[in-house]
């Protein structure tokens, strides 16, 4: 909520306007299953077109990747 209000007052766009953008571009976004796992975290509950891998698939698609942001 507080961060939906910082967007608003600086005049970004919304969290869901960013995310459809960088579907646009082509942006993948990877869920990490050791951690979904130690955090209760269903593959149900991640927004739609999140692929969920382990950090071996992770390293594998970072090597080849033009810009990898690791959050």
């Amino acid at each position: 909520k507080m961060m939906k209000g910082w967007m608003n007052k600086a005049k970004m766009p919304s969290l869901e306007t960013f995310l459809d953008m960088s579907k646009e571009m082509g942006v993948k976004l990877i869920g990490c299953s050791t951690t979904m796992g130690v955090m209760n975290v269903k593959p149900e509950e991640l927004l739609d077109g999140v692929d969920i891998e382990g950090a071996a698939s992770f390293l594998h698609f970072a090597s080849k990747a033009q810009v990898t942001l690791f959050i």
